[in-house]
């Protein structure tokens, strides 16, 4: 099942799309190595967060753990924490709160039936949520 209609949602909000834009993008050396990266950044959360935590974000039928900033820091660094600071114009420390908010339902919503979806999937997902949010938006933007 590769049904990530949750991502259009998650999405659907401008703010963690260009949190969630950022994280993909910050530090790396090509536009199209974003949906590798943020797989990646999924994929790492099961080793620095608790088996419990983890598994509720992969289950469709269980209410997503929260997260700790600590978490986060562990998971994405201090380094990209700071980039994505300057990218997002806020503090590493706003931006670490976010992600933790954050990071649970974007598991949840690129992982339907359990299963991680593909970077391919993933970026053709990425790009067709953001070309349907900019269609919506109508000739003044949003």
């Amino acid at each position: 099942m590769n049904d990530i209609r949750k991502l259009s949602t998650l999405l659907d909000d401008p703010e963690i799309r260009e949190l969630i834009f950022g994280l993909a993008h910050v530090g790396s050396a090509s536009p199209s190595a974003g949906a590798a990266r943020l797989r990646a950044v999924v994929l790492r959360l099961a080793d620095t967060t608790t088996a419990e935590q983890y598994r509720s974000w992969l289950s469709d039928s269980t209410p997503n753990k929260a997260m700790t900033v600590d978490q986060v820091r562990t998971t994405v660094g201090e380094s990209a924490l700071d980039d994505l600071a300057q990218f997002t114009i806020g503090s590493p420390q706003a931006v670490a709160w976010q992600l933790a908010a954050v990071l649970p339902d974007l598991v949840d919503a690129v992982s339907p039936g359990g299963e991680i979806v593909d970077a391919n999937l993933l970026a053709r997902e990425i790009r067709t949520a953001i070309t349907e949010d900019d269609l919506s938006a109508g000739a003044f933007g949003s």
